[in-house]
């Protein structure tokens, strides 16, 4: 979600020499911005950052109104770039794609560090508005990408309705950072090693959604 997220934008022909300069420290801001987060996570200050980026706090706020606008920021990106490398669903072989797609979901997932825990472990109370509304908006994504999933490989079936809550539920943990953790930070597998058991799985539960629906 968010680390390693970050690549320095181009820059639009025709900006000034000062409006270029202003996005490269922008995106160094948010590039370590990402790194902090992934090793601190929400307990990150904005001296880690400036410490991190090689800029003072001042220059940090004449780009981001507070701390929490800065953080948003970064997570947002992470957000988008699940969504720019992620690739999109073929026509055919769905399973292909299954591995491939896990494949990319569990190597970003690897990169986000500490901060995806604080997002998912903490409540929406104990944290600032900003950052509980960019909580939830991660939240609203995995979700949503979990339901297309499933539905994907459930219509490539044949099957009819919407799948199980259940059989959304499997597909949604094994997309999850629970499953990157448990198997690459707690076993020492590779992203490409935990998409082939993610895969596996997944399609156990849709052998078996598909045997009780018929």
């Amino acid at each position: 979600m968010v680390q390693g997220s970050l690549a320095v934008p181009s820059l639009a022909a025709g900006l000034s020499l000062a409006d270029e300069q202003r996005e490269l420290v922008r995106a160094r801001i948010l590039r370590a911005a990402g790194s902090v987060l992934a090793a601190r996570g929400l307990t990150a200050t904005v001296d880690d950052v400036a410490e991190a980026a090689g800029v003072s706090r001042r220059t940090i706020f004449r780009h981001f109104v507070t701390r929490d606008a800065l953080f948003v920021a970064v997570i947002r990106a992470g957000i988008r770039r699940y969504a720019e490398q992620i690739p999109p669903p073929p026509d055919d072989d769905l399973r292909g794609w299954l591995r491939e797609m896990l494949a990319v979901m569990h190597k970003l997932n690897a990169g986000n560090g500490r901060v995806y825990w604080d997002l998912v472990g903490v409540q929406a109370a104990d944290m600032s508005h900003d950052l509980a509304m960019v909580a939830a908006e991660c939240r609203d994504s995995r979700n949503r990408f979990a339901v297309r999933v499933t539905e994907l490989l459930w219509h490539a079936r044949s099957a009819e309705g919407r799948p199980p809550q259940w059989l959304v539920d499997a597909v949604a943990v094994q997309l999850s950072g629970f499953t990157t953790q448990s198997l690459a930070g707690d076993l020492g597998r590779s992203p490409d090693a935990v998409a082939a058991v993610a895969a596996q799985v997944i399609e156990a539960a849709l052998a078996a959604a598909l045997a009780r629906s018929a």
